[in-house]
């Protein structure tokens, strides 16, 4: 499989079964993926030879505050064999924040005067994350973002 090829199939599995609006973009050996969700949107970009990432962006539609989350391979070059992994893991992060988002297991919610957001990953800077789902949801505090 070549960097990128999980994610693709993961982002079109995404576009047939989900209610999200999808809107792809092929440029030259790569593509944009547009998604979007009543209070969320996320643009997925897939170039193999030389970048994955993504950006997502939560709204709360009580209070208009947002909340992002980015993750992508930065500079390094993934071409290079000795970036195989890293690449990988970067993929691997990306199909699991989106396949957390369709299983509506990331959360909003606010602590306090923040704004937080919450869901089991990897990469999370600044924010509340709970121990399960079950503890971000008691009471009410934290509503999957839809």
């Amino acid at each position: 499989m070549r960097r990128g090829d999980r994610l693709l199939d993961s982002l079109r599995e995404l576009q047939v079964a989900t209610t999200w609006a999808v809107v792809t973009e092929e440029t030259g050996s790569g593509s944009t993926w547009q998604l979007a969700g009543p209070t969320w949107q996320a643009t997925v970009v897939v170039e193999p030879r030389s970048w994955l990432g993504s950006t997502f962006q939560a709204r709360d539609p009580v209070t208009g505050r947002s909340a992002t989350y980015d993750i992508d391979t930065d500079l390094y070059d993934i071409s290079l064999d000795d970036q195989r992994e890293f690449a990988e893991e970067i993929e691997r992060d990306i199909v699991e924040f989106l396949g957390s988002l369709r299983a509506k297991a990331v959360l909003r919610g606010n602590d306090g005067s923040n704004s937080c957001s919450s869901f089991q990953g990897r990469f999370m800077a600044s924010v509340r994350t709970c121990a399960d789902l079950a503890a971000g949801r008691a009471g009410g505090e934290f509503v999957p973002v839809e």
